[in-house]
Protein backbone atom coordinates (compact mmCIF):
# COMPACT_ATOMS: atom_id res chain seq x y z
CA UNK A 1 0.00 0.00 0.00
CA UNK A 2 1.52 3.59 -0.41
CA UNK A 3 0.49 6.33 1.58
CA UNK A 4 -0.66 9.72 0.00
CA UNK A 5 -0.24 13.03 1.77
CA UNK A 6 -3.16 15.83 1.54
CA UNK A 7 -1.19 19.73 1.59
CA UNK A 8 -2.94 22.43 2.63
CA UNK A 9 -3.29 25.77 0.40
CA UNK A 10 -3.95 29.16 1.35
CA UNK A 11 -5.54 31.15 -0.85
CA UNK A 12 -5.39 35.07 -0.87
CA UNK A 13 -9.00 36.17 -0.60
CA UNK A 14 -10.07 39.85 -1.65
CA UNK A 15 -9.73 42.79 0.96
CA UNK A 16 -13.27 44.24 2.92
CA UNK A 17 -13.10 47.64 1.86
CA UNK A 18 -14.46 50.11 3.90
CA UNK A 19 -12.11 53.21 3.64
CA UNK A 20 -11.82 53.64 7.23
CA UNK A 21 -8.31 53.45 7.88
CA UNK A 22 -5.52 50.87 7.07
CA UNK A 23 -3.70 50.50 4.18
CA UNK A 24 -6.14 49.07 1.84
CA UNK A 25 -8.10 52.39 2.41
CA UNK A 26 -5.54 54.72 1.37
CA UNK A 27 -6.47 57.28 -1.63
CA UNK A 28 -8.11 60.38 -1.67
CA UNK A 29 -11.18 60.91 0.18
CA UNK A 30 -12.96 61.84 -2.71
CA UNK A 31 -11.95 58.71 -4.60
CA UNK A 32 -13.35 56.77 -1.40
CA UNK A 33 -16.62 58.71 -1.14
CA UNK A 34 -16.98 58.40 -5.29
CA UNK A 35 -16.24 54.23 -4.79
CA UNK A 36 -19.07 54.05 -1.37
CA UNK A 37 -21.42 55.95 -3.76
CA UNK A 38 -21.17 53.43 -6.21
CA UNK A 39 -21.53 51.08 -4.19
CA UNK A 40 -25.02 52.73 -2.36
CA UNK A 41 -26.43 53.06 -5.72
CA UNK A 42 -25.74 49.63 -6.85
CA UNK A 43 -27.40 48.30 -3.77
CA UNK A 44 -30.54 49.66 -4.59
CA UNK A 45 -30.49 47.37 -7.50
CA UNK A 46 -29.57 44.51 -5.57
CA UNK A 47 -32.61 45.12 -3.25
CA UNK A 48 -35.19 45.41 -6.46
CA UNK A 49 -33.34 42.24 -8.03
CA UNK A 50 -33.37 39.86 -4.90
CA UNK A 51 -36.67 41.17 -4.15
CA UNK A 52 -36.13 43.09 -1.30
CA UNK A 53 -37.92 46.37 -2.15
CA UNK A 54 -42.22 47.16 -2.18
CA UNK A 55 -43.17 49.80 -4.38
CA UNK A 56 -41.03 52.95 -2.96
CA UNK A 57 -40.81 52.03 0.57
CA UNK A 58 -37.27 51.15 2.33
CA UNK A 59 -34.64 53.13 1.99
CA UNK A 60 -30.47 52.83 2.58
CA UNK A 61 -28.08 55.13 3.84
CA UNK A 62 -24.33 55.31 4.17
CA UNK A 63 -21.97 57.74 5.79
CA UNK A 64 -20.01 60.05 4.23
CA UNK A 65 -16.76 59.44 4.24
CA UNK A 66 -15.12 62.93 4.32
CA UNK A 67 -18.17 64.59 6.50
CA UNK A 68 -19.37 61.68 8.92
CA UNK A 69 -21.63 63.90 10.20
CA UNK A 70 -23.55 63.41 6.66
CA UNK A 71 -25.01 60.56 5.19
CA UNK A 72 -26.15 59.36 2.01
CA UNK A 73 -30.05 58.41 1.24
CA UNK A 74 -31.99 57.69 -1.82
CA UNK A 75 -34.70 60.47 -2.92
CA UNK A 76 -38.25 59.52 -2.15
CA UNK A 77 -40.61 58.03 -4.52
CA UNK A 78 -37.65 56.57 -7.05
CA UNK A 79 -37.93 53.11 -7.67
CA UNK A 80 -34.74 51.14 -6.58
CA UNK A 81 -33.92 49.51 -10.04
CA UNK A 82 -33.79 53.11 -11.43
CA UNK A 83 -31.49 54.70 -8.88
CA UNK A 84 -28.27 56.04 -10.03
CA UNK A 85 -25.04 57.68 -8.18
CA UNK A 86 -26.38 60.79 -9.34
CA UNK A 87 -29.83 60.72 -7.48
CA UNK A 88 -28.44 59.65 -4.02
CA UNK A 89 -28.62 62.62 -1.61
CA UNK A 90 -26.28 63.66 0.97
CA UNK A 91 -27.84 65.11 4.22
CA UNK A 92 -27.42 66.69 7.17
CA UNK A 93 -28.68 65.78 10.63
CA UNK A 94 -30.68 68.80 10.71
CA UNK A 95 -32.59 67.46 7.99
CA UNK A 96 -30.60 69.46 4.79
CA UNK A 97 -30.09 68.12 1.62
CA UNK A 98 -26.08 69.43 1.17
CA UNK A 99 -25.68 67.57 -1.92
CA UNK A 100 -26.26 65.52 -4.70
CA UNK A 101 -29.80 64.82 -6.11
CA UNK A 102 -31.83 66.07 -9.23
CA UNK A 103 -32.86 69.73 -9.16
CA UNK A 104 -36.99 69.99 -8.08
CA UNK A 105 -38.53 66.53 -6.73
CA UNK A 106 -35.61 64.92 -7.16
CA UNK A 107 -34.49 66.42 -3.61
CA UNK A 108 -36.70 65.39 -1.73
CA UNK A 109 -36.55 62.56 0.80
CA UNK A 110 -38.41 59.95 2.89
CA UNK A 111 -39.36 61.67 6.58
CA UNK A 112 -39.57 57.94 8.16
CA UNK A 113 -36.63 57.32 6.66
CA UNK A 114 -34.42 60.21 7.60
CA UNK A 115 -36.02 60.11 11.33
CA UNK A 116 -34.71 56.32 11.13
CA UNK A 117 -31.30 56.75 9.71
CA UNK A 118 -30.87 60.04 11.34
CA UNK A 119 -30.64 58.54 14.69
CA UNK A 120 -28.54 55.43 14.46
CA UNK A 121 -25.80 57.53 12.00
CA UNK A 122 -25.82 59.88 15.31
CA UNK A 123 -26.44 57.49 18.04
CA UNK A 124 -24.14 55.06 16.34
CA UNK A 125 -21.32 56.64 15.20
CA UNK A 126 -18.79 53.68 14.39
CA UNK A 127 -21.99 52.87 12.01
CA UNK A 128 -21.42 53.07 8.02
CA UNK A 129 -24.19 51.72 6.25
CA UNK A 130 -27.46 51.27 7.77
CA UNK A 131 -30.49 48.93 4.99
CA UNK A 132 -34.35 48.73 5.97
CA UNK A 133 -36.45 47.02 4.13
CA UNK A 134 -40.15 45.68 4.03
CA UNK A 135 -39.29 42.98 2.39
CA UNK A 136 -42.36 39.96 1.76
CA UNK A 137 -40.63 37.55 3.98
CA UNK A 138 -39.36 39.84 6.11
CA UNK A 139 -42.45 41.62 6.95
CA UNK A 140 -44.46 38.27 7.16
CA UNK A 141 -41.69 36.86 9.78
CA UNK A 142 -42.14 40.78 11.59
CA UNK A 143 -45.86 39.96 12.21
CA UNK A 144 -44.96 36.89 14.47
CA UNK A 145 -43.35 38.85 17.32
CA UNK A 146 -40.65 36.94 17.84
CA UNK A 147 -36.83 36.87 17.30
CA UNK A 148 -34.59 34.51 15.27
CA UNK A 149 -32.55 31.73 16.84
CA UNK A 150 -32.60 28.32 18.48
CA UNK A 151 -35.77 28.67 20.00
CA UNK A 152 -38.37 32.10 20.39
CA UNK A 153 -37.08 34.87 21.97
CA UNK A 154 -39.52 37.86 22.74
CA UNK A 155 -37.54 39.80 25.22
CA UNK A 156 -35.26 40.72 21.91
CA UNK A 157 -31.59 39.97 22.16
CA UNK A 158 -30.04 36.95 19.90
CA UNK A 159 -26.38 37.19 20.93
CA UNK A 160 -25.57 34.50 18.37
CA UNK A 161 -26.55 36.29 15.69
CA UNK A 162 -26.24 40.21 16.72
CA UNK A 163 -30.08 40.82 16.07
CA UNK A 164 -32.86 41.96 18.41
CA UNK A 165 -36.71 42.28 17.89
CA UNK A 166 -38.44 45.92 18.92
CA UNK A 167 -41.88 45.65 19.47
CA UNK A 168 -42.94 48.92 19.70
CA UNK A 169 -44.08 49.71 16.15
CA UNK A 170 -47.00 52.22 16.03
CA UNK A 171 -47.44 53.16 12.69
CA UNK A 172 -44.78 55.23 10.46
CA UNK A 173 -41.23 56.67 12.12
CA UNK A 174 -41.53 60.48 11.95
CA UNK A 175 -39.51 61.26 14.74
CA UNK A 176 -36.18 61.21 16.16
CA UNK A 177 -37.04 59.73 19.46
CA UNK A 178 -38.72 56.44 17.77
CA UNK A 179 -35.65 56.37 15.74
CA UNK A 180 -33.30 56.48 19.29
CA UNK A 181 -35.74 53.29 20.94
CA UNK A 182 -34.81 51.14 17.42
CA UNK A 183 -31.17 52.36 18.15
CA UNK A 184 -31.62 50.99 21.90
CA UNK A 185 -33.08 48.05 20.79
CA UNK A 186 -30.25 46.76 18.57
CA UNK A 187 -28.45 46.87 21.74
CA UNK A 188 -24.50 46.21 21.94
CA UNK A 189 -24.17 44.19 19.17
CA UNK A 190 -25.47 46.99 16.26
CA UNK A 191 -25.81 44.34 13.30
CA UNK A 192 -30.35 44.33 12.76
CA UNK A 193 -33.24 44.85 14.49
CA UNK A 194 -36.66 43.07 13.70
CA UNK A 195 -39.40 45.96 13.49
CA UNK A 196 -42.84 44.30 14.40
CA UNK A 197 -45.50 44.17 12.20
CA UNK A 198 -43.27 46.65 10.16
CA UNK A 199 -39.91 45.13 8.27
CA UNK A 200 -36.43 44.40 9.13
CA UNK A 201 -33.68 46.57 9.48
CA UNK A 202 -29.38 45.70 9.52
CA UNK A 203 -26.55 47.45 10.31
CA UNK A 204 -22.85 47.61 8.81
CA UNK A 205 -20.76 48.25 12.05
CA UNK A 206 -16.80 47.19 11.40
CA UNK A 207 -15.50 48.89 14.56
CA UNK A 208 -16.86 46.66 16.78
CA UNK A 209 -15.31 43.43 18.24
CA UNK A 210 -16.88 40.24 17.65
CA UNK A 211 -19.85 38.54 19.18
CA UNK A 212 -19.42 36.97 22.63
CA UNK A 213 -20.92 32.88 21.31
CA UNK A 214 -22.18 30.74 23.05
CA UNK A 215 -21.00 27.28 22.07
CA UNK A 216 -17.64 26.54 19.96
CA UNK A 217 -19.44 25.29 16.20
CA UNK A 218 -21.59 28.53 16.50
CA UNK A 219 -18.57 30.66 17.02
CA UNK A 220 -17.04 29.15 13.87
CA UNK A 221 -19.84 29.08 12.03
CA UNK A 222 -20.22 32.82 12.45
CA UNK A 223 -16.92 34.02 12.10
CA UNK A 224 -16.84 31.73 9.37
CA UNK A 225 -20.24 33.28 7.15
CA UNK A 226 -21.73 35.98 9.24
CA UNK A 227 -18.70 38.70 9.45
CA UNK A 228 -18.58 41.85 7.98
CA UNK A 229 -16.07 40.94 5.62
CA UNK A 230 -17.43 37.54 4.79
CA UNK A 231 -20.81 38.82 3.55
CA UNK A 232 -18.71 41.59 1.33
CA UNK A 233 -16.35 39.15 -0.07
CA UNK A 234 -19.57 37.45 -1.05
CA UNK A 235 -21.33 40.20 -2.06
CA UNK A 236 -18.85 41.19 -4.95
CA UNK A 237 -20.43 38.46 -7.17
CA UNK A 238 -23.78 40.16 -7.25
CA UNK A 239 -22.19 43.51 -7.41
CA UNK A 240 -19.87 41.56 -11.03
CA UNK A 241 -23.44 40.08 -12.08
CA UNK A 242 -24.56 43.98 -11.76
CA UNK A 243 -22.17 45.50 -13.74
CA UNK A 244 -22.35 42.87 -16.57
CA UNK A 245 -26.36 43.04 -16.95
CA UNK A 246 -26.51 46.75 -16.13
CA UNK A 247 -23.25 47.95 -18.03
CA UNK A 248 -22.67 50.11 -14.87
CA UNK A 249 -25.36 52.68 -15.86
CA UNK A 250 -25.95 52.66 -12.08
CA UNK A 251 -22.85 54.37 -11.70
CA UNK A 252 -23.60 57.83 -13.52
Amino acid sequence: MTSSTQTKTSVDLPRLQLFGSGEANDGPDLAKQRYLKERLAGAFRLFHKLGYDETIAGHISMRDPIHPDRFWLNPYGVAFDHICVSDLLCIDHEGKVVEGGKPGDGQIYNAAGFAIHESIHRELPSVHAVAHSHSIFGKAFSMLGRNVGKAENTQGAVPEYGLSLYGSFDGPVLDGEEGRHICEAMGPYGKGVILQNHGILTALDAARGELDLEGQEAAVVFRTNGGEEEAWRQAQALYEALDAETSGDYKL
